[in-house]
């Protein structure tokens, strides 16, 4: 029992030491931009700059490298491929002035770059991230410089001009829920990409109520994300009065249907554009209820009240009719 106890103390103490050592070096250091686009023909250069923070009280070495993603998943992750299995030489395309900085206390470095597309790059999209990580690189170990863990990366979206491919189908949109009791509604647009370089879907969700009438029109992609070569990219949206919302029990929901009060079956349509040429994806829709059960409910008991008292005074009415007319006779 006593052994339990020990070994239980030294793993959730050594799990609280890591954690912390990640959240520190997670937080010691900031990066921008987020993501940097470039539009490159096989063979040409261009030069950019990133901006390193260091948030720390003390000065610190940071180490720069870069390394190829392909997307993973619907929800705009990323998985790094190792520099010995990248056919591409992705990491090598990067010319960086010093690979390794030394960035004073509460200071900002500024980090230029330079890509250079190899004349036989493939047409289409190239992706990957320059990584900034308070550790250097271990190229020879299986892990190379991905233990990415601790590493803070700008994510690079390259299209190389040449031989562009662009195609893209709706794979479904839907609603989380099909009943609501408030606002916001959530809806997911997942669509696929089947061309050979990445777009930005642009276009508008109009919102109908059940007369057909529009009530509301919100944007498509409202964080402007990007969909991927072979991929599937799944856009989240939603439709609120308010983004505030009340938290605790059954007063906070009725300040939630008050505040954000719908009623009735609705239809969203989603009509979206992607890619150079602009190319129209299908029109698509779907329906959903918002039925704000807390106001129905005190309105319904309001009234039944409202009834029973107008019962009972209607028969005390009467009753005292009754009385005044048997005593005139």
């Amino acid at each position: 029992m006593y052994k339990k106890i020990i070994y239980t103390f030294f793993l959730l103490a050594f799990s609280v030491l890591i954690f912390g050592i990640a959240t520190k070096q997670a937080l010691a250091f900031a990066v921008s931009p987020v993501v940097i686009e470039h539009e490159l023909a096989p063979g040409m250069s261009a030069t950019g700059k990133i901006r390193v923070t260091n948030t720390q009280e003390d000065s610190a070495r940071h180490y720069v490298f870069a390394q190829k993603f392909v997307p993973v998943g619907e929800e705009g992750r990323q998985q790094y491929i190792e520099p010995e299995d990248d056919i591409t030489n992705f990491s090598q395309w990067f010319d960086i002035n010093n690979t390794s900085y030394v960035i004073d206390a509460k200071s900002t470095e500024e980090i230029e770059y330079t890509i250079t597309v190899p004349p036989n790059a493939e047409p289409g999209g190239h992706y990957g991230a320059l990584f900034v990580s308070l550790d250097p690189p271990d190229l020879e170990s299986e892990e190379s410089g991905a233990s990415l863990s601790s590493n803070t990366g700008i994510l690079f979206l390259i299209r190389i001009a040449g031989d562009i491919f662009e195609n893209a189908t709706v794979e479904s949109f839907d609603t989380n829920q099909k009943i609501f009791s408030h606002l916001p509604a959530n809806f997911s647009l997942r669509l696929r990409n089947e061309g050979n370089v990445h777009f930005r879907p642009k276009g508008t969700m109009e919102i109908r109520n059940m007369w057909g009438s529009i009530v509301a029109r919100v944007p498509a992609n409202p964080r402007n994300s990007a969909v991927l070569p072979n991929s599937i990219r799944r856009i989240n949206t939603w439709w609120a009065k308010t983004n505030e919302l009340a938290q605790g029990g059954f007063t906070a929901g009725l300040i939630n249907e008050w505040n954000n009060f719908g009623l009735g079956r609705y239809t969203a349509a989603v009509n979206v554009k992607y890619g150079t040429e602009n190319k129209n994806l299908e029109p698509v829709e779907t329906s959903f209820w918002v039925i704000p059960w807390r106001m129905i409910l005190i309105l319904a008991v309001f009234l039944i009240t409202l009834f029973i008292v107008m019962k009972i005074y209607n028969k005390a009415i009467v009753s005292s009719a009754i009385k005044k007319s048997n005593k005139k006779k």
